[in-house]
């Protein structure tokens, strides 16, 4: 009786040798094997069929060993899946030995307690498997979940085309209808990512790319500019919908060309250079264009004594020749 429960083994105990002789043969035969079971294991559930549980087969099948977590949650749940059938088989056979030999000897009140105490015992021990049934229920649930979630995940076209949609919504109406005309509601793949990096080339990031990553249960793209390595758009993908993250602050406001790059407006000045050759391009601060601009009045004003200079020795010349 070595596994069995006290009240088990007790009431054992209470039988005869010959009804003693039939429990053992009829538990012998009817009993199950833990090594039977992890090698059923392998065929998709199957284990399930050897200890008689078509309903939780059934569901193992169609969720495919709840895309095997289900079925490793098992390996180690076999041996006390197994003890428990056994343990359900050994009251089931007490039971019947109670009711099909009863003790001649008692009288019928004894009779019937002692039927009393068995189908107690039995039902109690029923219960005590429904029980943990209860984890069964639970792991189905998630993993039911897991599987729904899984097969409703949107894949990138659906993403996409919602990130447009939401941008959309934050264009004038005519804006709106002239796409809807052109391309249509949906956009395909390729249609929806080149209207997505236009939106993020308007608004200063032309070096931007996407980013896509399976979570199993749900989707991300990021879009993420490669300048700066800075995220812009965070989309997340789950049972059927999608969930869009602006993180940069320039782009909340979902317009076109709403943000201006210094780098682009930022002026420059042009100077030539004496060269034989070529220009050359540079920025001059404030502080370098006044020196720049004194140096050309001291220049100017040193040729202007210059020629004044070499121009009155010619004009006394003049005088003297007149008189």
């Amino acid at each position: 009786m070595g596994n069995f429960s006290y009240l088990i083994q007790k009431k054992f105990r209470d039988l005869n040798s010959e009804q003693q002789k039939i429990f053992i043969s009829e538990f012998e035969r009817r009993k199950k094997s833990v090594g039977i079971s992890y090698l059923l294991w392998f065929f998709i559930g199957w284990h399930y069929a050897y200890i008689k549980k078509w309903g939780w087969l059934i569901l193992y099948i169609l969720t495919v060993g709840g895309f095997f977590i289900w079925a490793i949650i098992d390996l180690f749940r076999i041996p006390n899946m197994v003890e428990q059938y056994n343990n359900d088989l050994a009251l089931e056979i007490l039971r019947d030995i109670s009711i099909m030999f009863p003790d001649e000897v008692q009288d019928s009140a004894d009779k019937d307690v002692n039927k009393k105490a068995v189908n107690e015992l039995y039902i109690t021990q029923k219960m005590q498997s429904g029980e943990s049934y209860s984890f069964y229920i639970i792991v189905g649930i998630i993993i039911l979940f897991s599987v729904s979630a899984f097969f409703l995940k949107p894949n990138n076209k659906e993403m996409k085309n919602k990130i447009v949609d939401d941008i959309m919504t934050y264009q004038p109406q005519l804006f709106k209808s002239m796409k809807d005309f052109f391309a249509g509601e949906k956009l395909n793949e390729r249609q929806s990512q080149s209207f997505i990096n236009l939106f993020l080339s308007g608004n200063g990031y032309e070096n931007s790319k996407v980013y896509d990553e399976d979570l199993v249960l749900l989707r991300k793209l990021v879009y993420k500019d490669e300048n700066d390595k800075q995220n812009l758009i965070t989309a997340y993908g789950f049972f059927g919908f999608t969930k869009i993250i602006y993180e940069n602050e320039n782009l909340k406001d979902r317009k076109f060309g709403s943000y201006k790059n210094e780098r682009k407006t930022k002026p420059y000045e042009y100077s030539v250079i004496e060269s034989p050759n070529r220009y050359q391009k540079f920025e001059r601060s404030d502080s370098e264009e006044n020196e720049a601009q004194s140096e050309m009045r001291e220049k100017n004003k040193v040729s202007q004594n210059s020629e004044a200079e070499t121009n009155l020795p010619n004009q006394q010349g003049d005088s003297i020749q007149i008189n």
